[in-house]
């Protein structure tokens, strides 16, 4: 239980890293007009992730030994396939990234 805490933790700081950025950026462009915005997708993020962690632990607290291993395997894929996905995409974007900002 005590490392799924610490990576919850580590996944926090990273996200708050990553919104600090996302508003110091938004500042020195002088677009305060979108730092509202940036606040309610991260609350609403935060929201669906919590809820998506409860309805999911719910679940699979209910199922039996197959079927448990099934959800979690499939629960894997899923994971891996979406970070697989991010990678490729934030490669896609790195190439242009560089002359946008």
């Amino acid at each position: 239980m005590l490392p799924s805490y610490i990576l919850s933790l580590r996944e926090g700081l990273e996200a708050a890293l990553i919104i600090g950025i996302v508003l110091g950026a938004l500042r020195q462009m002088r677009r305060r007009d979108l730092i509202m915005p940036v606040w309610a997708g991260a609350f609403s993020a935060s929201l669906f992730s919590l809820l998506a962690a409860i309805l999911l632990t719910h679940f699979g607290l209910e199922l039996e030994d197959p079927a448990e291993a099934i959800f979690d395997g499939l629960t894997m894929l899923l994971a891996a396939g979406i970070l697989t996905w991010m990678i490729f995409w934030m490669s896609r974007r790195a190439r242009t990234l560089k002359s946008t900002l």
